[in-house]
């Protein structure tokens, strides 16, 4: 025994571990799990009428419960937003962590006015992480986060995967609140943010065989219920100084995009192209592209040259009486076929420019690839023509397209 006791007294390490288990232990064995005291929120809508609404998407561990049992979302209103959200709180009954967030909406409304002032708060104090993914949507953002539970139950996809399809596929840029603070503290203060619509369908249609056989009541009550789903028509919202200035159209967009390295699988139309005697509407998908540019100033204006070689290949044919299998001959890129898919192209670049410069919303780069390249001029010319704002009006484009098949 005394060995023992010498041994602790050598070692005091030891006798304090011993210690620390003895009191630590049952403590940790017999108290309530985290769960008991927080939820986890892995959603987070944002609505402003009279007062701030803030519906939050939450995640309850629990046994046996299926992924729609499993997930509730619980609203707060308040004067402010730090007021909402404590609501919010309080109705749970549990401390919240925005931690896990995985996306972030705010109504089509809030947009009127500048975003960053209401969405500040919860960047800074309530922890919600800036890669969440920043959208919009045309009704209630609480709509649009009831909306998730639908899609899942109906096509088994979650409300992140539609919008990650939609950052990788159409927008093709970073839809995080990161990003749009980078774009909203950038050179024009200009960004682009995801959009979702939502619609609103009567229930009772659907469960009108199975209500037919119940009680009047019950038909009533089928009849008052509606449902809200996901409609994904590939939209964004371009912004300025976090109000909204225009909703972007997918070809508005691709014009957007046609100057992105990363954007591939654009979809471009071109009608009555003549093939075997028949006028037919093509599909082509761009699979691969090569961006050439250069900046430089001639006679004191900026000139922006951009070589742009893309590679194509046909995804459909529309017209009468065509196969699904694409026939040989429509596979070549003709001339006439090569002309009207370099005149779409240009058209919606065109457009998509002209949309820009009428919001001075350089969301392209050429700011930044000007200062890059041509400091010195590019400082003197903003100086003397109105500011960074303006220089996209001032730019002077010569593009040059290629296409050829894949």
């Amino acid at each position: 025994m005394k060995k023992k006791f010498k041994y602790f007294i050598t070692h005091p390490m030891l006798f304090v571990f011993i210690i620390i288990l003895i009191f630590f232990t049952p403590l940790a064995l017999f108290s309530p799990g985290e769960n008991k005291n927080r939820g986890i929120v892995i959603a987070i809508g944002i609505d402003k009428q009279e007062e701030y609404e803030v519906s939050l998407l939450t995640f309850i561990p629990t046994v046996n419960q299926t992924y729609k049992e499993q997930t509730s979302i619980i609203t707060g209103n308040g004067d402010s937003l730090a007021k909402a959200l404590y609501n919010a709180q309080i109705s749970m009954g549990r401390k919240i962590g925005l931690a896990h967030a995985k996306t972030t909406v705010v109504s089509e409304s809030m947009l009127e006015e500048d975003v960053a002032s209401s969405i500040d708060y919860l960047s800074r104090f309530a922890s919600l992480p800036e890669n969440t993914v920043f959208i919009s949507t045309d009704k209630s953002a609480k709509e649009l986060l009831e909306s998730s539970e639908n899609l899942v139950n109906k096509t088994g996809l979650k409300l992140e995967q539609v919008i990650n399809y939609n950052a990788k596929n159409l927008y093709i840029t970073d839809t995080s609140l990161e990003a749009f603070y980078k774009g909203y503290y950038g050179i024009t203060n200009s960004s682009l943010m995801g959009f979702l619509k939502t619609k609103t369908e009567d229930a009772s249609k659907e469960n009108s065989q199975s209500s037919s056989a119940g009680s009047e009541s019950s038909q009533s009550e089928n009849q008052s219920k509606s449902m809200t789903e996901v409609e994904n028509d590939g939209q964004a919202i371009l912004l300025k100084n976090g109000k909204k200035v225009a909703n972007l159209t997918v070809d508005q967009l691709n014009g957007i995009n046609m100057l992105n390295q990363k954007s591939k699988n654009q979809i471009i139309k071109i009608y009555d192209v003549e093939k075997s005697g028949k006028n037919v509407n093509l599909v082509y998908r761009i699979v691969n592209k090569k961006i050439l540019t250069n900046t430089s100033f001639q006679n004191g204006y900026p000139l922006y040259v951009c070589q742009l070689i893309l590679n194509m290949d046909l995804a459909e044919i529309e017209g009468e009486h065509q196969s699904l299998k694409i026939p040989t001959e429509f596979s070549e890129i003709t001339d006439d076929v090569s002309t009207k898919l370099v005149s779409e192209i240009k058209k919606q670049f065109t457009n998509s420019l002209n949309l820009l410069r009428e919001n001075k919303t350089d969301v392209i780069g050429i700011n930044k690839s000007f200062y890059k390249n041509n400091r010195k001029d590019y400082e003197n010319f903003i100086k003397e023509h109105g500011g960074e704002d303006e220089f996209l009006n001032q730019v002077i484009f010569k593009l040059n397209i290629i296409v050829q098949p894949e």
